[in-house]
Parts: C-alpha cells; structure tokens; sequence
C-alpha cells in the first residue's frame, strides 16, 4: 500500500491561514478599523488636524490611540470588537410571596399610588425593602394584568365621569314622528347671553312657537332653573292658544325646578341629544333677530327697563314685523287668520319705526 503526504509547503499556508483567521484577520469588523487606522495615518501625515480627522473618518484621536495600542499588543487579534456584556450580572433577586401579596393588595387598595407611597407603607409595616424593589414588583403585576396602571385607571375614570348622565325625572326625547298641527303643539325655550357693555352681561330667555313664529322673551342677570320656571309660568302663559309641548337643550337651567314646574302645568317637556343645536333652529334663528334687531340699539343696562324694551319689542314682533315663513305676516295677524278673527287693537306701547330711533312712535295694534 503506497501513502501519499500532503506537502510540507501545503501544510505551513494551510497553518498560517488558520492562524490568520483565528486571528481576526478575516473578519470585516477588523478589516474595516485597520482602514480606519491607515486613513488616519495618511491625514495625520499630511498636517490634517484631529478635529477634521475625526470628521472625515468617524473616530476620536482616543479611539486611534487605542486600536493601535492592541494592534502592537495582540495584533490583528486586538482589533476584534470586544463584548459589552457586563463582567459582572446583577443576580435576580426572587421577591417573597408575602411581599408580592401585600403590594398587589396595596395597590389595589389605592389605585393611583407609586412605588413611593407603597414602599413606605410597606416600611411602616416592618418590611426590608428598597424602593426600586417595589417599582419592579409593580412593573411585575402590570404586566402580569394584576394590577392597573395609574394612566390607565384615571383615564377610565375621567370617561366614567363624562358619560355619566344626567337623571330626569319627567322629561323624554321628543317621539319620533311628532308633527305640529296646531298652535302652541311645540314651543322651543333657549338662553342667549348679551353682552351689553364692560362687565356688563346678561342672559336672555327665548321661547318661540313653531306653528305661529309666535315670541316671548325675558332677561335676567344669570341663568338658572329657578328662573327659567319662572319665564315659563308668568311668560309661555300668556300666548293666545294653549300650551301642549316645550322643547329645550340639555342646559341645566332646564331641569330641577324648570322640569318641576312642566310637570305641574301638565306640559310635556322634550330633551334634545347633546351637540344638536340644529333640532332647535327655529327658537336658534329667533335669537339671532334679537341680536340684530334689538340688541344693536341703545338699551338700558338695567334689567327693569330693558325688560320694557324688550316688551315693546316683541309687541312689535307679533302685531305689525313680516315675517318670511308666514307669507308676510305678522305672527298674530297669521294666528287671526287661522282663526277667522281681526287682529286686536289694545297695545298702544311705542317702538321706533327706524334704526335710529329718530322718525318718532308707531303705535303697535
């Protein structure tokens, strides 16, 4: 039998190669900093300064200094990156049952709590634990879903608090279907605020029936249940044909006693849905007239005489102003003519019949 050898040549390359790239010297990593480091000798022979150096090549004048060092040192084999693990672990340290149990109660107990207040019940409580201890334990029971996260719990709370409705005793949403045949089948009540002057503000009561356009209106320095029922009782009474239905916001001038006093004169009271003004267009485009019509002329800041005015107003609203949505006619003018009766003839209440006020009274039939 005749055995071949491998040639003594062969073997040395072979040797010297595995030595090479046991050494580092085919790993890219290492490849990639011995350019580093023959770029950085090119400038510095050139005159090039450090700052710009560092610039051009992506190393500080440390970092050369180093690699350099371990490459006289070791090598190629120093120029291999170096782990980062850490030499020395921080051991886990495994929490006592009846620690986890406390802190989980804890918490529960007091669902905005931190670590901070936890720990220091905890060391009230005799026990040996260090405050980070107890933010790990937490981080521990968020993630494992046993407790809530603060963030968590305030923002279900504050969504809790703003769907929390309202109880209303008597009033409802408007049927569906519900149509207006009749004068006085629906009657819509809102508030506006005016602002009259510095510092001066007012809130204006407006009710408006949908069949006739027929308005009454009221003002008083704040706008409250209390009120608002009043501005039911002694003004919605005085229209022409009976009262069946009011319909208002969900303002809270329209509740307690506003909803009391429905209920007591034996008026249905409709709540519109929140952030739906549009269900209430026409006490809504009513308010606007008196906005452009009243509240542009002088008034008095006084609530006694600007309710006189007021009064003037509206009288002259609903005998003698055209309105569009009854072909031309005034609100009882419309009303009479419905019924067949002449307009009555008993207001002699005075109202400029120009902007400015200054052609003289009209006498308001």
């Amino acid at each position: 039998m005749q055995l071949t050898t491998v040639g003594r040549e062969v073997w040395r390359g072979a040797r010297k190669a595995q030595q090479l790239t046991e050494a580092g010297a085919g790993d890219p990593r290492v490849q990639a900093r011995v350019r580093k480091l023959k770029q950085v000798e090119a400038f510095r022979e050139h005159g090039v300064d450090w700052p710009e150096i560092q610039e051009l090549v992506g190393i500080s004048r440390a970092t050369y200094y180093r690699w350099r060092k371990r490459l006289k040192a070791e090598g190629l084999k120093g120029l291999v990156p170096k782990p980062k693990r850490p030499k020395r672990l921080r051991q886990k340290v495994y929490w006592t049952p009846t620690l986890l149990i406390e802190i989980e109660a804890l918490r529960k107990q007091n669902p905005t709590w931190g670590r901070w207040p936890i720990w220091l019940s905890l060391r009230r409580q005799g026990f040996e634990v260090s405050e980070r201890t107890v933010g790990r334990i937490l981080a521990y029971l968020e993630a494992h879903g046993r407790v809530e996260r603060v963030a968590a719990f305030l923002a279900r709370a504050r969504r809790g608090k703003v769907k929390r409705k309202t109880r209303r005793p008597y009033a409802q949403k408007k049927p569906k279907g519900y149509e207006v045949h009749h004068p006085g089948d629906l009657i819509q009540v809102d508030t506006l605020t005016v602002t009259l002057g510095p510092g001066e503000t007012i809130k204006h009561f407006s009710a408006v029936d949908l069949f006739t356009r027929f308005s009454l209106a009221e003002v008083h320095t704040k706008a409250t249940a209390n009120l608002a029922a009043s501005f039911l009782a002694h003004r919605v009474a005085q229209a022409p044909f009976p009262v069946k239905a009011i319909q208002v916001d969900g303002g809270s001038e329209f509740m307690a006693e506003f909803e009391e006093t429905c209920q007591r004169l034996g008026l249905q009271l409709f709540v519109l849905p929140p952030k739906s003004p549009k269900l209430n267009g026409h006490v809504e485009r009513m308010q606007r007239t008196f906005r452009d019509e009243f509240y542009t002329r002088p008034l008095p800041s006084k609530i006694p005489e600007l309710q006189q005015k007021l009064d003037a107003y509206l009288d002259h609203y609903n005998r003698r102003r055209p309105h569009r949505a009854l072909n031309g006619l005034a609100p009882l003018e419309f009303l009479a003519m419905m019924q067949e009766e002449p307009v009555p003839r008993e207001s002699q209440m005075c109202w400029p019949t120009t902007w400015s006020g200054q052609s003289g009274c009209a006498l308001l039939y």
